[in-house]
């Protein structure tokens, strides 16, 4: 007997189709032994030696028939293994989109810190660039106001000389406009 009915690996369901596949390949002892032989190999490689036998005249019928049976017991559980990586590879797919989820969902978490620290940030730096430009205004205000008392005391000092009168009012005379006289 080369496939066991309680071998899940086979591909078959039902004991009877193995049964039945199983009486076809001991037809010709060939049939087991090709099926055992074969066990680890691709669909590609079965099926290219399933076919060098069958076009191999020598070959006896029965043995032909004997290891196409056999070939498709092999077919059946080369499906049922590929069947089976492709459901571990889906399995991983699933895997990796829910990690791959989760990443994404923790970098838009992370991206709305940033953004959220970046604005209080920026409406920190706003807010203390308006203190120095209001500091900046008071201190030009103060530069200003020492200047009109450093000119009232200039004007105070020359005033009090006898020879800073002639200079004020020399002064004054080119601080005030010029009348033009206009032809009439």
């Amino acid at each position: 007997m080369a496939l066991k009915p309680e071998d899940p690996c086979t591909g078959f369901r039902h004991g009877t189709v193995v049964d039945f596949i199983n009486k076809k390949m001991a037809r010709h002892a060939k049939g087991p032994e090709f099926y055992r032989e074969n066990l680890s190999l691709s669909w590609e490689e079965i099926e290219d030696k399933i076919k060098a036998i069958l076009e191999d005249s020598e070959v006896p019928s029965d043995a032909q028939e004997a290891c196409t049976w056999g070939s498709l017991a092999l077919g059946m559980r080369v499906a049922r293994r590929q069947g089976h990586l492709q459901g571990r590879r889906v399995q991983w797919l699933h895997d990796f989109a829910k990690l791959h989820k989760s990443a994404t969902q923790a970098l838009a978490s992370d991206l709305k810190q940033l953004t959220e620290q970046q604005e209080l940030e920026r409406k920190e730096a706003a807010f203390k660039l308006q203190l120095v430009h209001a500091k900046l205004a008071q201190v030009q205000k103060e530069r200003d106001l020492l200047r009109w008392k450093l000119v009232q005391a200039r004007f105070a000092t020359l005033k009090a000389s006898p020879q800073g009168c002639r200079e004020c009012q020399h002064q004054r005379q080119a601080i005030q406009p010029h009348k033009v006289n206009l032809p009439q």
